[in-house]
């Protein structure tokens, strides 16, 4: 269908408030992109009406109109005639914080920075799970076993699965954060390994007072140690060398960059790490632990309501593993430790909140997150859904959780509740308490409380609204030419990892928007044409392809949001109106360049006039080859 775009572009500058309500525009291989001042002026429903329109939704501060191929280029170039100025990335990356606050600003990059550790996190926590349940003492009595009876070997194994993670954690964090704030990640991964060398005291055996690990002391006075499961020593080291390094790129002449900024970055926030922010929060360390030490004791239970109340914020800190030290010296001492019921119960206030989010959350991301986060809380790992959906989108959720643990570690310090060990809590927690049906019987009615009563409120009373923000776009049938014949077999379009439509990080994708789709995720660079045909579009930034072969209309999507790469790490095999072969090589892309841009490399094939066609479907799982069976055509 032919259609006027100077007109087209006129209604959707009106419909979403006038020019002076849009900032600026740009446009990938199907979507308009508009940064609005104010989102409430645009109208859905006038612009659901304009011809070409396929769907609207508002995210990352982006106002999008789904056009498709083919047109979204045309209507942008009449956009711009009409004095829209183009958006530039600096502005696209201020649209996402646009109407938060500095506190929320700060949340929002705290979670971009652990987004990408939570995989790693969950896998710990399911491994640790296993092991407490596994390897605890008080289980293997039942068989009659103690843990001397378990092979070294299988130990070994588990010790390495469970315990990676956080021996390495400030790498991972560091590597994050230089991703987030700009630097480069390799040197925020080596700077984080550092923290860790094997030559720095061990920050778990130096918390332990058995095992005879002191700090070193730099001039009798600064103490140093490794920083082995520390959150913010890594994150502030990140922050700071990131920023570092981005100067020295401005001030080191470019002859000498490549060899002199990695140097200077790596040594100077070394020491400074160690002499500095090290041993501060050492100092904070120690605080925290006579505070802790002196709340116990109090009457009336206040002593766990202060420290319940407490812990999820000193968890933020990453300094919670000093904490190991007090309750090695109260089972040393008294055989009980009561400070793990408490951490007991806030795991399991965590796991309400989380579940509560992310089952009644719009946001595909957060409903994608949150049942796997609240798993590894319920087997004693509370950092994915910490970081990664409680404190995502406000403090609300977060205090919810805080004043539920203060009142749950009360109740549990009232009632004498204490473990015979620690290192373990939530579920597997509950083998601390079975030397006793009366610690066991109240554990189990507490946490199921606690658990319930956390769920409840956050349901009713705590979802933060940018959750519920819904990224369905609103569907309009647009008029098709009668298909010819066409190929029955699209043929995968890289070597990968199948990922069905539903899976697909973006909910135009996902949600079928722009016709039938699935992806894959991409183990090399290059990506192959699924059937023979014609290339109808090739995007200028070359992250979209577009092939129509008989009545079968076909886009190629490299990646997600990957047009605010404009081109860079994209090569272009091909051009518009060139015949190719199925399996013929299209395009190569740099996935290292995609991934330290901070977007998933997912690449969508998708049958654009798939309502035209009787039957699309998915006819692949697991791992494909170029030109493997992908998708299956009827007419």
């Amino acid at each position: 269908m032919n259609y006027d775009y100077a007109k087209i572009a006129k209604e959707v500058i009106q419909a979403v408030g006038g020019s002076e309500n849009i900032k600026s525009a740009a446009h990938c291989a199907t979507r308009l992109r508009l940064i609005v001042a104010d989102r409430s002026l645009a109208d859905d429903e006038k612009v659901g009406e304009i011809d070409a329109v396929k769907g609207t939704f508002f995210t990352a501060g982006q106002y999008q109109i789904i056009f498709g191929t083919g047109h979204v280029n045309r209507v942008y170039e009449q956009i711009t005639q009409l004095g829209i100025a183009e958006t530039t990335a600096s502005e696209a990356k201020e649209a996402k914080m646009d109407g938060k606050n500095q506190l929320q600003k700060a949340i929002r990059t705290f979670g971009d920075v652990f987004v990408p550790v939570i995989p790693a996190l969950v896998a710990t926590g399911l491994f640790l799970g296993l092991k407490g349940a596994l390897l605890n003492d008080n289980f293997l009595n039942l068989f009659g076993m103690t843990n001397a009876d378990i092979p070294q070997t299988f130990q070994v194994l588990v010790e390495v699965l469970s315990g990676t993670t956080f021996a390495f954690l400030p790498a991972i964090v560091c590597w994050s954060t230089f991703r987030v704030f700009g630097g480069s990640p390799v040197l925020g991964l080596i700077l984080g390994l550092m923290l860790v060398n094997g030559a720095l005291p061990n920050a778990y055996s130096v918390a332990d007072p058995s095992s005879g690990v002191t700090p070193l002391m730099l001039f009798g006075l600064i103490p140093i140690v490794g920083y082995q499961g520390s959150i913010l020593p890594a994150f502030v080291a990140g922050v700071i060398g990131s920023k570092l390094e981005k100067k020295l790129r401005k001030t080191v002449p470019a002859v000498f960059d490549f060899m002199i900024t990695p140097f200077l970055v790596l040594f100077i926030m070394l020491i400074l790490s160690l002499l500095v922010i090290g041993p501060l929060l050492h100092a904070l360390e120690n605080v925290l632990l006579v505070i802790v030490e002196y709340a116990l004791g109090l009457p009336l239970g206040i002593g766990g309501l202060i420290v319940g109340f407490f812990w999820s914020i000193i968890t933020l800190t990453g300094v919670h593993h000093i904490f190991n030290m007090l309750e090695i010296s109260l089972l040393a001492s008294t055989g009980f430790n009561p400070f793990n019921a408490i951490l007991c119960m806030c795991g399991f206030s965590s796991a309400g909140v989380c579940l509560a989010i992310s089952i009644k959350a719009k946001k595909k991301e957060i409903r994608a997150i949150g049942p796997s986060a609240t798993v590894s809380a319920l087997l004693g790992i509370g950092e994915p859904a910490l970081f990664g959906v409680i404190l995502r989108y406000g403090m609300k959720p977060f205090l919810l959780s805080c004043s539920i643990n203060g009142v749950a570690g009360m109740i549990a310090m009232l009632l004498g509740m204490k473990g015979t060990g620690n290192g373990i809590t939530t579920i597997p927690g509950m083998l601390l308490y079975i030397y006793s049906p009366s610690q066991l019987i109240m554990y189990v009615i507490l946490a199921l409380s606690v658990f319930i009563t956390a769920f409840c409120l956050c349901w009713f009373f705590a979802i933060p609204p940018e959750v519920m923000e819904t990224d369905t776009a609103v569907k309009k049938d647009v008029p098709k030419p009668a298909p010819a014949p066409f190929p029955d077999v699209l043929g995968s379009a890289a070597k990968g990892t199948f990922v069905p439509m539903e899976e697909i990080p973006d909910p135009t994708f996902s949600q079928g928007v722009l016709g039938i789709c699935c992806g894959i995720e991409p183990e090399t660079g290059k990506v192959y044409a699924p059937m023979d045909g014609t290339i109808s579009q090739l995007a200028d930034t070359l992250h979209a392809i577009g092939i129509e072969a008989g009545g079968v209309e076909l886009l190629i999507h490299v990646g997600i949001d990957t047009v605010a790469m404009k081109g860079e790490g994209f090569t272009s095999h091909v051009k518009e109106g060139q015949a190719v072969k199925k399996g013929e090589l299209l395009l190569t892309m740099d996935l290292e360049k995609i991934k330290a841009a901070g977007h998933p490399a997912t690449i969508m094939v998708i049958v654009t006039n798939s309502d035209d066609l009787t039957s699309v479907e998915a006819a692949a799982s697991n791992k494909l080859m170029p030109g493997d069976q992908l998708m299956l055509l009827q007419a």
